[in-house]
């Protein structure tokens, strides 16, 4: 029986080294968000609750770009981990096609059709006229943020994190700079609201992402990517790359239309649910960065140790990082505690939206902990070790059953109070973690999709 906590130095330096990047990334990013809805906040309601819905469709292209990558980043781990850059390279052929395609469909939508694509969460008309306004920019954007998201997940595979938060650094002031001249007119710019936003949001993601094209073309020195390569013939990872991503790509994309489903759900319960979510969302994403950086650490580390052929210590270090991911998440809970009524008092928000926040952010105090577990377990531990179907079955069922099915009903059919939606909404992440917990158990979960045969691998 292994300890719980692995006794290996190595691990630590290399959970400690690759998670500090991607926390600081995940700070940095928050801030960029916050940016945004503090500054939005500021303006009403409406703003706040057009900007939050406008933004679901790049949430989903932000999430299809990272499940492409996520894919692509099981095999690139496991690659990297028997050192073979040749079929690396084919990977990211794969991942970057797949990804324009995304990018297109997704930027057509954004500026074509903005009315369409606002009237599906909600039929506030003033809400949906200034998320049109919003999104008909901001869709521009589009292809910086796919690109980055799958950039910055790709080099995350090596172990290359420290570009993505050099460039998240720039992303952020450029971001906070251009929304407090554009927004409130500062410096004798004119006052442009969500406009403002929008365009402050463009040059944010322009930046990020000539950073990190820079860095790769010139100076990134582990997978040594070049544009000629998009266009190679031969790609014998093709089948590979299909069974391993495509279980990825459809978890992402199908919780991805499940939070855009739940935030239909939301918007048609009332306004101020919506906007005391969105409140509730920037303080958990602040203090949810330190599980952030674990889970995605997590899935480098397992991937490149089942690559190298040592199933037994990626069972050992998957216990340790399950017993990380649960202390973080009390941690995690304190902060809550702590943060929950200072940061209520930045926004400008009706009483009936600050109540609802209050309750949100309450409920999510304990919510927190399994939800650490959860992201760790099956966005790093399980997926790194090559149990993408696993975590596509677990994922899709529950989230839609759950979540959503049950959430619609109290919701919509019950009209029970907001709390207790919002309650039914989040029970899925314990009853996730209770299924994770048997298929370590099971020892199932640690597949070598490097090796022609993608049966269980822990014989080792």
């Amino acid at each position: 029986m292994t300890k719980l906590f692995v006794r290996d130095k190595s691990f630590y330096i290399k959970l400690v080294s690759i998670g500090i990047p991607l926390t600081l990334q995940g700070l940095i990013s928050f801030g960029v968000f916050v940016s945004d809805a503090v500054m939005i906040g500021r303006l009403g309601e409406i703003e706040l609750s057009a900007v939050s819905i406008a933004n679901n469709l790049g949430f989903l292209l932000a999430t299809l770009a990272f499940g492409v990558s996520s894919g692509a980043n099981v095999m690139i781990a496991q690659y990297w981990g028997k050192g073979d850059r040749d079929s690396i390279h084919m990977i990211a052929t794969l991942m970057y096609r797949i990804l324009l395609a995304g990018i297109a469909l997704f930027t057509v939508l954004a500026i074509g059709f903005p009315r369409s694509v606002m009237s599906i969460f909600t039929s506030e008309q003033l809400v949906v006229e200034t998320g049109v306004r919003f999104l008909r920019i901001v869709g521009w954007s589009y292809i910086a943020l796919g690109l980055s998201t799958a950039n910055i997940t790709m080099l995350r595979a090596v172990g290359d994190v420290k570009v993505s938060v050099v460039a998240s650094i720039f992303s952020l002031v450029t971001s906070v700079t251009l929304n407090w001249i554009l927004i409130f007119g500062n410096l004798g710019a004119p006052a442009l609201g969500v406009v403002g936003c929008a365009i402050a949001s463009c040059s944010a993601r322009a930046v990020e992402a000539a950073i990190i094209i820079v860095y790769m073309a010139f100076y990134e020195k582990r997978i040594c990517y070049r544009l000629r390569m998009l266009f190679m013939k031969k790609l014998s990872v093709v089948r590979g790359y299909l069974k391993t991503a495509t279980p990825v790509i459809v978890v992402e994309m199908v919780w991805a239309l499940g939070t855009a489903t739940m935030a239909v759900i939301i918007a048609r319960i009332a306004i101020e649910f919506t906007a005391a979510v969105t409140i509730q969302s920037t303080i958990t994403q602040l203090v949810t960065v330190f599980s952030f950086g674990v889970a995605h650490a997590s899935a480098v580390i397992i991937g490149n140790t089942v690559g190298a052929g040592e199933y037994r210590k990626a069972e050992e270090y998957a216990k340790t990082l399950m017993a990380i991911s649960f202390l973080l998440g009390v941690v995690t809970s304190g902060i809550l505690l702590i943060l929950r009524d200072p940061v209520l008092l930045i926004y400008n928000v009706s009483d009936l939206t600050t109540e609802y926040a209050y309750q949100l952010i309450t409920i999510y105090v304990v919510v927190t902990i399994f939800a650490s577990m959860a992201q760790t377990s099956l966005m790093g531990v399980l997926r790194g070790g090559g149990d993408t179907t696993f975590v596509m079955i677990l994922d899709g069922v529950i989230l839609w059953t759950v979540s959503i099915g049950l959430g619609a009903v109290a919701g919509l059919y019950l009209q029970l109070p907001v709390w207790i939606v919002y309650i039914v909404m989040k029970c899925d992440e314990p009853i996730k973690v209770f299924f994770v917990m048997l298929r370590f158990i099971g020892k199932k979960w640690i597949h070598d999709i490097t090796r022609d045969n993608s049966v269980p691998a822990l014989d080792k």
